[in-house]
C-alpha cells in the first residue's frame, strides 16, 4: 500500500484510526497512572524511572500507529519525541484534571527553583485548567493526543511525512466529528467543540518546546534504547 492509498483508507474508515488512539490512550493512562501521581510528589527522583516506562509506551505508539511504516528514522525519531511528550506530560495534565486520586505538588517542592519543577508547575497551571474547562472525555483526549503526535512540530522536510501527518489529522478530526454526532450535537456545536479542542495545540506545542529545553538542561536522553536515534 502506498502513502496515498493509506490516505484513501483513512478517509473512508476514520473510525478505526481514532479507535486505535483511544485504546492506546486508555492503556497508557491505566499503566502509567500511579507513576504519574508519584511524579508530582518528588519529580527529580521519580522522573527517571517513570520515563523509562513511558518510553516503552511511546515506542509502542510509534511502532503501532497506522502509517508509520512509511517513515524513515529521522521522522520516527521526531515522532517518538512527540509520543514521549504526550505519554508523560499530557497524561499528567489530564490526570490532574480528572483523577480524584491525583495529589498536588507539596509546597516545599513547589518552592524549588529547579527547571523541571518549574515546568511541571506551568503544565499544571496552564494545560490542566483547560482540560477541566472543556471537560474532555477519554475519546476527545485521545484525539487531542493523536493530533499532537502528528502536528506538534514538523516531522521532516519530505513529502511522505507531510502527507501522512495531514492524513492523520484529517482522519482523526473526521472521526471525532462523527463521534460528536452520537452526542446529539448540532452542526455549530460540533464545529465549536472541534475548534476548542484543536486550539489546545498552541499551548501544548509551547510546552513541548519548553520540555526540550528542560531535558537539555538536565541531560535527559529522550531516546529509547537507541531506536530511531
Amino acid at each position: 500500500m502506498s502513502c496515498e492509498e493509506f490516505g484513501t483508507l483513512v478517509a473512508t474508515n476514520p473510525q478505526a484510526l481514532l479507535s486505535f488512539y483511544v485504546d492506546h490512550s486508555k492503556m497508557s493512562l491505566g499503566r502509567l497512572r500511579q507513576g504519574l501521581i508519584n511524579l508530582t510528589q518528588n519529580p527529580l527522583d521519580n522522573l527517571p524511572s517513570l520515563k523509562r516506562e513511558t518510553d516503552e509506551v511511546a515506542f509502542d505508539l510509534v511502532s503501532l500507529s497506522p502509517g508509520t511504516d512509511y517513515l524513515q528514522n529521522p521522522d520516527l525519531e521526531m515522532l517518538f519525541h512527540h509520543c514521549s511528550f504526550v505519554s508523560i506530560w499530557m497524561n499528567l495534565a489530564y490526570l490532574a484534571a480528572t483523577d480524584i486520586g491525583f495529589m498536588e505538588m507539596p509546597e516545599e517542592v513547589k518552592g524549588s527553583k529547579n527547571v523541571l519543577i518549574s515546568f511541571i508547575g506551568k503544565l499544571l497551571n496552564g494545560l490542566t485548567p483547560e482540560f477541566r474547562r472543556l471537560q474532555l472525555d477519554p475519546v476527545e483526549f485521545a484525539a487531542l493526543k493523536a493530533i499532537s503526535v502528528w502536528k506538534m512540530s514538523i516531522l521532516g522536510d519530505n513529502e511522505t511525512a507531510r502527507v501522512l501527518s495531514g492524513e492523520q489529522y484529517l482522519g482523526v478530526a473526521k472521526s471525532l466529528n462523527e463521534y460528536h454526532q452520537t452526542k446529539n450535537l448540532q452542526d455549530f456545536e460540533k464545529a465549536g467543540r472541534l475548534a476548542e479542542i484543536t486550539s489546545l495545540m498552541a499551548p501544548t506545542s509551547a510546552l513541548y518546546q519548553e520540555m526540550i529545553t528542560v531535558y537539555t538542561t538536565l541531560n535527559i536522553d529522550d531516546c529509547y534504547r537507541g531506536d530511531f536515534c
